[in-house]
């Protein structure tokens, strides 16, 4: 044998060693050594194949997903197209309450720019696609929406969409009620609800709307609704407007010591309210009309509240309840107010003229008539108006017929008791003008 041939047989027993080998390593045991060559062939074709075909594949991808991109995106409810964020009743309400603690903040502009925000909202809403209001968040603006005054014909929009929650729907359905109106079907399907268990956006607002219906039934549960409403909406203008109410409630009440407790509240958490001079106003003309329990204690309180307001401020109000405490009979109280009108009333000004009438139309039914009567006398007739002139006459008539001396007679009382009747009678018709005057 030569010495080439003897290598070649060496090296070929080498190859078949190390094909043996690779099969081993790949965990083929019962393939033949002398096969490997040909699986390796057949690897290799496999391997072209299947680079061609991934190739082929991804080339067809490619193509799929470029025209993926060149259509337009389905929207997660295909009937109706997407909304914008901006659009979507959940935002909008965010401006409404941004505004609503501008207006318990003070600002006149605010609460004139309210009413447009919210007509212009109800009309957004309303061509908002029905699919915006599958979502919970919406439902609960338009609910929000609806209690704080606006349109109610938004939620009939919202009435029977099925992925609306158990409670947004009876939510819905008397926030509905209490928009129409229907404040007896309101407060039935609203009554039962517990603020807190509510969605932080609006259980302090229904907590509110619980109190204000049932605070003429039942005023002790109003009162802890309002407690409810301030909790849930601290520093808003539910907060505002359930101290408000609970105010009221107490003053009615003859709550003395809880009143001072809350309005003294009031006037340190919303010294600015737009709301706070009709406020006053109201428990000015409670006080007047002797509205509330424990009558006496009431004067004191009125004049804490009076100087809260600023001086210029004050000698009109205490000129509106000393009117209206002579419309209803409350001498003490309309001579009481008047005097303070008039200390307040710069000389010569209508004011001071109207504040004289009325302090000197309340003594004429007194011992003090002829001061009274002075007061009358001493008013400049042509700065009245049309109505103060009438309660002018009727109260000079009643000054004459309280102080003349009866006529001496067979029956000495009848005289007396034709004076007192001509009074009453006088009275009343300066209660009829009062009325007038005030409507």
């Amino acid at each position: 044998m030569t010495r080439g041939a003897l290598l070649s047989l060496m090296l070929a027993a080498v190859a078949m060693f190390a094909a043996a080998d690779g099969a081993f390593s790949a965990g083929d045991h019962h393939a033949p050594a002398a096969d490997a060559p040909k699986d390796a062939e057949a690897d290799k074709a496999h391997g072209e194949k299947a680079d061609k075909g991934h190739g082929e594949k991804a080339e067809k991808d490619g193509e799929a997903e470029g025209e993926a991109a060149a259509e337009p995106e389905v929207p997660l409810w295909s009937e109706v197209p997407a909304v914008e964020l901006e659009k979507q009743p959940y935002v909008l309400v965010r401006a409404l309450r941004a505004i609503q603690d501008e207006i318990a903040g003070g600002s006149l502009e605010a609460h004139e720019r309210q009413r447009r925000v919210m007509r212009d909202m109800s009309q957004q809403m309303r061509a908002l696609p029905t699919v915006v209001w599958d979502d919970v968040r919406n439902v609960r603006a338009a609910i929000f929406f609806v209690l704080s005054g606006g349109d109610p014909s938004v939620l009939k929009l919202v009435i029977g969409r099925e992925k609306t929650p158990h409670i947004e729907r009876r939510l819905v359905k008397g926030a509905l009620a209490y928009g129409e109106g229907r404040l007896v079907d309101a407060l039935a399907l609203m009554q039962k609800m517990e603020g807190r268990q509510l969605d932080p956006s609006l259980g302090g607002m229904v907590a509110l709307i619980q109190g204000t219906l049932t605070a003429k039934k039942d005023t002790q549960k109003a009162l802890v609704y309002f407690n409810e409403a301030r909790l849930l909406a601290p520093g808003t203008l539910v907060e505002e407007s359930a101290l408000r109410q609970q105010i009221m409630i107490l003053a009615r009440d003859g709550e003395v010591e809880k009143f001072d407790l809350l309005a003294s509240q009031y006037s340190r958490r919303f010294p600015r309210s737009l709301f706070a001079r009709n406020f006053r106003q109201q428990f000015f003309a409670g006080v007047a009309r002797q509205g509330f329990k424990r009558a006496s204690e009431w004067i004191s309180r009125t004049e804490t509240e009076l100087k809260k307001v600023p001086v210029s401020e004050r000698a009109g109000l205490y000129l509106a309840i000393a009117e209206e405490a002579l419309k209803v009979g409350n001498i003490g109280m309309a001579q009481f107010a008047a005097g303070k009108a008039r200390e307040l009333s710069t000389a010569g000004s209508r004011t001071l003229q109207r504040a004289t009438l009325y302090e000197g139309a309340a003594m004429v039914a007194t011992a003090d008539f002829e001061k009274g009567q002075a007061l009358l006398a001493s008013i400049d007739v042509p700065k009245l108006g049309m109505s103060d002139r009438q309660v002018l006459e009727s109260a000079r008539s009643v000054a004459r017929a309280v102080g003349r001396w009866p006529e001496t007679s067979a029956a000495p009382n009848e005289p007396a008791t034709e004076a007192v009747g001509r009074a009453e009678t006088l009275l009343s018709q300066v209660d009829s003008l009062l009325e007038g005057a005030s409507q």
